[in-house]
């Protein structure tokens, strides 16, 4: 299988579970008071939050922004830390809190936090992001060909942000490149549940699953391709040639009528159903798709004298 390779921007993602509403927090403290002046919101409460941000090495993270999500209504607000990397929450309710910590330079975390009614800590020790640094070093081994080297990299990456459904594009391609389509499926599913249409992705997964011989694996991929998207016939139309090469004969007419119905001018795709069709012994429409692709394709194309072979052997 061959991999396009595509750039892969590393983002973390600072959205926390939904679209909630929130108040901002001033000076490393945060009370339900400063924030609603006209309502009273549904996490207001006597309860309070005390807490840390440090990084590794114990230090406090200045900055850093604390988003808490109270479960029961999925809205809330964020504080800032101080330059000491503490932090507090007042006024707020009891019960199940999401809390999630971002600061430029470090991992994002996220976890959930049971308030109490008076105090409760919280502590907070977020690590050092070096997945650019990881990403480039990958993708530099991926263009040396170092396909293992780069797969380890990426990985890494992964592990720090599971969210980049880009990280498993790039380990499928790895895996690709290897000729192991097991492996390039599999993370080309992970890719696929956060990119379901992506046109690139069912392609590449369409071709492993036919190297594979999975070949209801592969019509299932390229079923979710919508040919109104396309530019050019390639990508249904390659597609076809593989089914053909692997005598699925019927499937691969089935690709090129949908070719042929959203490109209706493209010669090549009239040549290779004409193929199939005379593969299939229909030879009147094999006929027909043939004395087509001669009408519309340039007297110097290669495929001419196979044509004219083929339509020589069924008169």
């Amino acid at each position: 299988m061959t991999h396009a390779r595509r750039v892969i921007s590393v983002t973390v993602l600072c959205a926390l579970f939904g679209t909630p509403s929130f108040a901002q927090g001033r000076g490393g403290g945060m009370r339900a008071g400063d924030s609603f002046k006209d309502k009273v919101a549904e996490w207001r409460g006597n309860a309070e939050v005390a807490g840390k941000v440090t990084d590794e090495a114990g230090k406090g993270v200045p900055d850093a922004k604390v988003t808490f999500v109270f479960v029961k209504s999925s809205n809330g607000f964020f504080a800032t830390t101080k330059k000491n990397g503490e932090f507090s929450a007042k006024d707020i309710k009891p019960g199940e809190w999401r809390v999630q910590v971002e600061a430029a330079d470090f991992i994002t975390v996220r976890q959930t936090l049971t308030v109490g009614e008076k105090k409760t800590p919280l502590s907070v020790q977020l690590k050092r992001d070096n997945s650019p640094e990881l990403l480039t070093k990958a993708d530099a081994l991926f263009k040396e060909g170092k396909n293992a080297d780069a797969r380890a990299e990426y990985m890494k990456v992964l592990e720090a942000h599971p969210d980049l459904a880009g990280i498993n594009r790039a380990i499928a391609y790895t895996y690709g490149k290897e000729g192991n389509h097991p492996e390039a499926l599999k993370y080309l599913d992970l890719a696929l549940a956060g990119n379901p249409n992506d046109t690139v992705l069912l392609q590449l997964a369409a071709a492993s699953a036919t190297t594979l011989n999975d070949f209801p694996r592969a019509m299932a991929y390229l079923a979710r391709i919508d040919e109104a998207s396309l530019d050019n016939p390639s990508v249904l139309a390659d597609a076809a040639v593989n089914l053909i090469n692997k005598r699925r004969t019927a499937d691969g007419i089935a690709l090129l009528d949908r070719v042929i119905a959203r490109f209706p001018d493209a010669p090549d795709a009239y040549f290779y159903r004409g193929f199939a069709k005379a593969q299939a012994s229909q030879n009147d429409a094999a006929k027909a798709d043939l004395e087509k692709y001669l009408t519309l394709a340039p007297a110097d194309s290669p495929q001419v004298a196979k044509a004219k072979e083929i339509l020589a052997a069924l008169k």
